[in-house]
């Protein structure tokens, strides 16, 4: 027998065994670490993903579109808020009507956790605004959902309303028009602001939130409406055209005379009459000529259980065609305690003529009389006479501590 092949073969020296097992100990370790790393990053790169996930459920996603026309403004949408934290995007968070969600892609699940928490188990920080992060890596990554709150709940629209003849409201309709967009409030329910265009038919709607509203712009003495759905962006500009079918505004030769048109006139210079005390402008006629009552912030007052009159010029018509069936003249008051009372007046070649009194309430209410014909001449009235026409109110209160107030005064003709 060959002793010394059996020796050559008898397997490794203590020294070459470690020496392997060090080798592979630090092979181990570099694929240790390798993987490690591709764990970290697959993290990573899942939290992110999730992260913008959660910002398309807050503001939508733009890439879902219908018609060629973006539909999808998440939660931010349907409320007209941001939510006040992640759990509102699967829970109504307060009996909302308004809530749609949940907000989540199809495809997601949406148990106890869900998108709630980051790769790294940790719960992600969101308690609403603009960002969304997560710490569960050990540093802090961050989710910006956009520039700025304001642009998706401030924005701004600009129209113009035309009739079919391309002719503008101009002084005479401009107050007939009533613009209406609908939008969430915020708080799960619905607003509605109203607006009115300017002479040559132009109207900016403010501080409106994303999403898809009704906007009905309506002409009130016919009760005629354009109806739009009208989709708002974030960061919106845009410069529409809306138009009615009938040329409500270029049609002066009476073929429009039946009996259902009005247009409503409001105060622009001081009469010969200012013996009520203003508050919060310059003059008084200004306190009361505002479209959109203001009510406290800008009246006239009476300080008196005795009647005060103010009397005010008033835009003139240049709706001059049709007979006129009655003048209007509406005030909006109110008392502050047990005693106050108002009457409509027009003063016509210096004469004053006033309505029924009429108590008045705590709130703000509106109180009118109706001329049907010209109190002076007890004969229809003529446009040139409502042109020249000078109205207003007489006021009282209760004493110098309980006044009585006047925030609004306009004037309807109908024709």
């Amino acid at each position: 027998m060959n002793y010394q092949r059996i020796k050559d073969l008898s397997g490794f020296s203590l020294l070459e065994m470690t020496v392997a097992i060090i080798i592979i100990g630090i092979l181990l370790a570099v694929a240790m670490q390798s993987m490690t790393s591709v764990v970290e990053d697959t993290r990573l790169t899942k939290t992110e993903r999730e992260m913008e996930l959660l910002a398309m459920a807050i503001v939508g996603d733009p890439n879902i579109t219908q018609g060629g026309g973006r539909v999808d403004f998440g939660y931010v949408g349907d409320i007209g808020a941001f939510p006040p934290n992640i759990d509102a995007l699967y829970n109504n968070p307060g009996g909302y009507a308004t809530w749609n969600g949940p907000y989540l892609p199809s495809g997601i699940t949406q148990d106890s956790t869900g998108l709630k928490t980051d790769e790294w188990g940790s719960a992600y920080n969101y308690s609403g605004g603009i960002n969304i992060t997560s710490t569960g890596s050990g540093s802090t990554i961050s989710k910006k959902i956009a520039r700025s709150t304001s642009d998706y709940l401030l924005n701004s629209v600009n129209g113009t309303i035309k009739d079919s003849q391309d002719s503008t409201p101009g002084n005479a309709f401009r107050d007939s028009v009533n613009i209406n967009i609908t939008f969430p409030n915020g708080t799960g329910g619905l607003q509605t602001k109203q607006y009115h265009p300017d002479s040559a038919g132009a109207f900016r709607l403010d501080s409106i939130p994303v999403g898809t509203h009704p906007l009905r712009i309506i002409f009130s003495p016919n009760a005629d409406t354009v109806f739009r759905y009208l989709t708002v962006y974030p960061r919106h500009k845009s410069d529409q055209i809306y138009k009615f079918a009938v040329a409500y505004f270029s049609d002066t030769s009476g073929a429009g005379c039946d009996s259902s048109g009005f247009i409503v006139l409001r105060p622009n210079a001081a009469g010969a009459l200012s013996n009520l005390t203003r508050s919060g402008c310059a003059a008084n006629w200004q306190c009361v000529s505002e479209i959109s009552p203001d009510d406290d912030a800008t009246r006239v007052e009476r300080r008196s259980n005795s009647y005060a009159t103010d009397v005010y010029n008033f835009q003139d018509s240049s709706f001059a065609t049709c007979p006129i069936l009655g003048v209007t003249v509406y005030c909006r008051a109110r008392l502050t305690q047990s005693t106050g009372a108002v009457k409509p007046a027009v003063r016509i070649s210096g004469t004053l003529y006033e309505g029924t009194e009429q108590n008045l309430t705590t709130a703000y209410a509106n109180y009118s009389y109706q001329w049907l014909t010209n109190p002076a001449t007890s004969a229809a009235w003529s446009w040139s006479e409502v042109n020249n026409l000078e109205a207003g109110l007489s006021l009282h209160g209760q004493n110098a501590a309980f006044p009585a107030y006047c925030t609004q005064v306009w004037m309807e003709v109908e024709y």
